[in-house]
């Protein structure tokens, strides 16, 4: 069984465990050890407790830094076949191998590594010679073009309202959508390291009227877009149509929203979505949480939100609500029913 072991200099174990749960859920079982945080903390004794109780175990340690007297204690229990010692630990490292299979690799942690590397950045949204944003190519899904910083910078010519397409009709959509996600965040943590993953996506849309019109937002979404898979971040109306495009339903896409509302307005478009998932909406639009209707801590709806959502799941009976993919899921019809 795979056990991982974080150790560190005061509370960064517990603390960058507590924010790798919170992005990617409770995937591997993990024990923290904030040494020195006392001067009776007797560091040695847990180790020989932790490596004795999991000595069956394949075991994967973390520590903070190469020369630290943390990692100095560590080596010893390094040199056994069943522990990988990983020092300088990062957030994307450790992330990766907790959803890693039991039986991953040191020479898949070593590519781990290297991946994190080219994220530790200097970010320069003036497109100077400090920016390394554009590593990636960020292609649309119908053709490539890669963003970087200085393309994807404010500017009064390109940033221009381009004149809206005539309306079209989509009653008789034959597209399909591997899966559709409510998100007020759009592109963060959970979405590019857990549910690319789990969904084996292959493209990104962004279907959201305010981030497609600030350069800046779509600078800092397309910066979070694992690398290989291609991102769009467009109006609804025009990634409806971009939905729409034969081309689009070969590809496994996830779209993303930030209200029900356009949820609601992208499945009226579409012939069919394989997975439909409401995970967070209404925490950031400055409307006072006693208006809404409160179904989790990250999911808050406006009188016009509850109506949309009733009408999404009467055409989406199987939508549900689920954070990150280890939580349970629930179907938003389950819930509503409960609440009439």
């Amino acid at each position: 069984m795979k056990q991982i072991l974080i150790a560190t200099h005061g509370k960064m174990a517990s603390g960058i465990r507590y924010t790798a749960e919170l992005i990617v859920g409770k995937m591997a079982e993990i024990t923290t050890i904030d040494a020195y945080v006392t001067p009776e903390d007797n560091v040695e004794k847990k180790f020989e407790e932790y490596f004795a109780q999991h000595e069956n175990d394949r075991i994967f340690v973390f520590t903070d830094i190469m020369g630290g007297s943390v990692n100095q204690k560590l080596l010893g229990y390094s040199q056994k076949e069943n522990v990988t010692l990983i020092t300088g630990t990062n957030l994307p490292v450790l992330m990766q191998v907790m959803m890693a299979d039991d039986d991953v690799t040191e020479e898949e942690i070593q590519e781990f590594i290297d991946d994190a590397r080219e994220e530790l950045q200097v970010v320069d949204l003036g497109g100077g010679k400090k920016s390394t944003a554009g590593k990636h190519d960020a292609e649309s899904i119908a053709q490539g073009e890669k963003i970087t910083a200085q393309s994807a910078a404010p500017d009064v010519e390109k940033s221009a309202p381009k004149k809206a397409p005539a309306p079209q009709s989509y009653d008789n959509s034959t597209a399909k959508i591997t899966a559709l996600r409510v998100d007020d965040r759009l592109i963060h943590g959970q979405v590019a390291m857990t549910w690319t993953k789990q969904l084996a996506v292959q493209g990104i849309v962004v279907a959201n009227d305010e981030a497609a019109n600030d350069n800046t937002q779509k600078m800092a979404l397309k910066m979070a877009v694992p690398g290989g898979i291609k991102s769009l971040i467009k109006p609804v109306d025009e990634a409806i149509r971009i939905l729409n495009n034969p081309k689009a339903s070969r590809m496994r896409i996830l779209v993303l929203t930030r209200t029900v509302k356009d949820a609601l307005k992208i499945r009226q478009s579409v012939g069919e979505i394989g997975f439909l998932n409401v995970g967070n909406t209404g925490r950031f639009d400055g409307i006072d949480v006693s208006e809404k209707l409160v179904l989790t801590p990250t999911i808050m709806l406006t009188k016009a939100e509850q109506q949309a959502l009733k009408e999404l799941v009467a055409l989406d009976p199987k939508a549900c609500m689920q954070q990150v993919p280890n939580d349970e899921q629930k179907l938003v019809k389950d819930v509503l029913d409960k609440l009439n």
